[in-house]
């Protein structure tokens, strides 16, 4: 199954709507319209931080699945807030270092505009997915990455 149609099947994502449109050898892409149920301003639309910090970590573990094949939670993110965003989100992903444990991934959030908005580094774990866990529950989400 396509990296991306996988990232289509988290609750969360899907909630906030996250389009990851892309995700290969270590490299993800993803969008998101900036709706008023997202703005942090009842007067103006203007994205919430969150609403960039969640776009910049779902396309960055996407960028790290699509090397591992497995499941990455992460573990830690830093964001830095370059500008407002006051329009549709575009979040690109680059993975610059895939370890046996961890992972790092860098990832650059614009608007349509290609105003930098946010620069993200986000680390997810990578090794020890022996048996069961929060994130590998009885049905089981590696054997639904690895089809």
């Amino acid at each position: 199954m396509d990296i991306t149609d996988i990232m289509e099947h988290i609750p969360f994502a899907r909630h906030l709507g996250i389009d990851v449109i892309d995700a290969e050898e270590g490299y993800a892409k993803g969008q998101l319209e900036l709706t008023n149920e997202l703005s942090s301003n009842p007067g103006h639309l203007i994205a919430h931080g969150g609403v960039a910090f969640a776009l910049a970590d779902t396309v960055g573990g996407a960028a790290v699945v699509s090397l591992n094949h497995t499941v990455t939670p992460t573990i830690d993110m830093r964001i830095d807030y370059l500008n407002p965003a006051t329009t549709d989100l575009i979040a690109e992903a680059e993975v610059i270092r895939n370890g046996d444990s961890v992972a790092v991934a860098e990832v650059d959030v614009r608007d349509k505009n290609d105003t930098e908005i946010a620069s993200a580094r986000g680390i997810y774990k990578t090794g020890d997915h022996d048996g069961e866990s929060a994130w590998t529950d009885s049905e089981n989400i590696t054997s639904f990455i690895e089809q």
